[in-house]
């Protein structure tokens, strides 16, 4: 049976929707690289890699970026939230088709909290500085007070002669957008 609204649960639900506003703001990131190299053997000391998911699918050159932060507009020193530990690897998976991974920690013990629907972060396959492939990430919102790992995977076309020149991955400086922390 359905309840009848009364209207303290309107002016409640109201109410809700009115904190839910929010102002977003205005965040830049710094551009950040990394050299590409085969996929570090295992040791008792270091954990495995966390991408590829799969490495027996093909050929494969993997890097690390220690972090990634987006800093409050006006500031250059307030950051607002960011990814650290990025893992990142490309792979050759078939014909004309490589796979780009993408793991890392989200940093949400900054000032705010991430939001990445509007803004993505924008990664690039280079050799040399001769762009091959890029892809857009709209990462899932980072939370506030919790260091969440994050994974992104995309396949993209690339001729087959080009993969063996891959060295080296960017993430684009770009804008983002954050929220306060509730």
């Amino acid at each position: 049976m359905r309840e009848r609204c009364s209207a303290s649960k309107r002016g409640r639900l109201r109410a809700a929707l009115f904190e839910r506003e929010v102002v977003l703001g205005t965040c830049y990131s710094y551009p950040q690289s990394c050299s590409l190299g085969p996929l570090p053997p295992r040791t008792p000391a270091r954990p495995d890699p966390q991408v590829p998911r799969d490495s027996a699918l093909g050929a494969c050159a993997h890097g690390k970026i220690g972090a990634f932060y987006f800093y409050m507009e006006g500031s250059s020193d307030d950051p607002a939230f960011g990814f650290c530990e990025i893992e990142v690897s490309v792979q050759h998976i078939a014909d004309g088709k490589v796979r780009l991974e993408l793991y890392c920690i989200a940093d949400g013990y900054q000032s705010e909290r991430g939001v990445g629907k509007r803004c993505p972060l924008k990664v690039a396959i280079l050799a040399k500085d001769k762009v091959l492939a890029t892809a857009d990430w709209h990462f899932p919102d980072v939370i506030c007070g919790h260091a969440d790992p994050m994974h992104f995977v995309t396949d993209l076309a690339m001729a087959d002669n080009l993969f063996a020149r891959v060295d080296r991955i960017e993430l684009a400086g770009t804008t983002g957008e954050s929220e306060p922390c509730r």
